[in-house]
């Protein structure tokens, strides 16, 4: 079972996004961000991108499973931030 709806969420949160902002700043609806985090669709490639450039902008990187590690989390700064300029 996979965990990156869970990853996506705890990255968020991280943040002090909600999911509004997230979607807003992704240029996606809050009902994808909401479907991502509660694993309720499929996402597309295309749309976890967006979400994923959103974090990296921020100082986080999400760290996709490697068959024996499951999804995690990376700073890449000390500090991410959401009012960090993108």
């Amino acid at each position: 079972m996979s965990t990156k709806h869970l990853i996506v969420k705890a990255a968020r949160t991280a943040l002090g996004l909600s999911r509004k902002e997230l979607a807003d700043l992704a240029g996606l609806s809050d009902r994808t961000i909401y479907s991502i985090e509660t694993a309720q669709d499929y996402v597309l490639i295309d749309t976890m991108m967006k979400v994923r450039s959103v974090f990296r902008d921020r100082g986080i990187e999400l760290v996709e499973s490697d068959g024996t590690r499951g999804w995690g989390l990376f700073f890449t700064s000390d500090s991410p931030t959401a009012d960090r300029e993108a």
